[in-house]
């Protein structure tokens, strides 16, 4: 009688054994399914590259000399503040790029100064008004390639309003120009 209680508690113990690493088989296995489901298709690809940003002009908007001038185009060099810059990437991976004026101080009045941006090719890309303070998308989601060169030309200038002008002379606006870059995922 000793020796069946012996073997029962053995067979016991060997189906709880079994259960034991049946349920968990069942769970690891559910568990890395899970995981292999949850990941996306390029969640563990990198991607690397440089992106230099060249500001021919500097990066900073300190106070320019501004006159009261109409009509300004590509050409325009007097009475404005004009700034050079160019976006080389020097990476493998191709990017679109994002070019921003964060103004931090502008004693204009609203509407005064004004923005345009060109790129290399004289074209307008962006234009419009100069904020108080704050942020200004001149450019966004535009194509960069692999090794490749974006020159930009931004100029701030004061708005002619065919009135008498003369009380804004002498204010100060001051701010940066930054630029983003995100890769292209192929």
């Amino acid at each position: 009688m000793v020796e069946s209680n012996t073997n029962k508690k053995r067979i016991f113990y060997t189906i709880v054994l079994i259960l034991t690493l049946i349920a968990l088989l069942v769970s690891t296995t559910i568990a890395y399914y899970s995981l292999v489901a949850s990941q996306k298709e390029e969640s563990t690809v990198l991607y690397t590259g440089t992106l230099q940003i060249d500001y021919v002009d500097g990066v900073y908007i300190r106070n320019p000399e501004l006159l009261p001038i109409n009509n300004v185009s590509y050409n325009t060099r007097d009475s404005v503040y004009r700034n050079n810059f160019a976006i080389t990437s020097s990476g493998t991976l191709d990017q679109t790029l994002s070019v921003d004026l964060e103004i931090s101080r502008n004693d204009f009045n609203d509407g005064e100064l004004k923005y345009v941006l060109y790129n290399n090719d004289g074209n307008e890309m962006s234009r419009g008004n100069v904020p108080k303070s704050g942020l200004i998308n001149l450019a966004n989601s535009v194509y960069l390639a692999s090794h490749g060169v974006a020159r930009y030309t931004l100029i701030i200038w004061w708005e002619n309003t065919n009135y008498n002008q003369i009380a804004s002379s002498g204010n100060t606006i001051s701010g940066k120009i930054t630029a983003y870059a995100k890769q292209i995922k192929y």
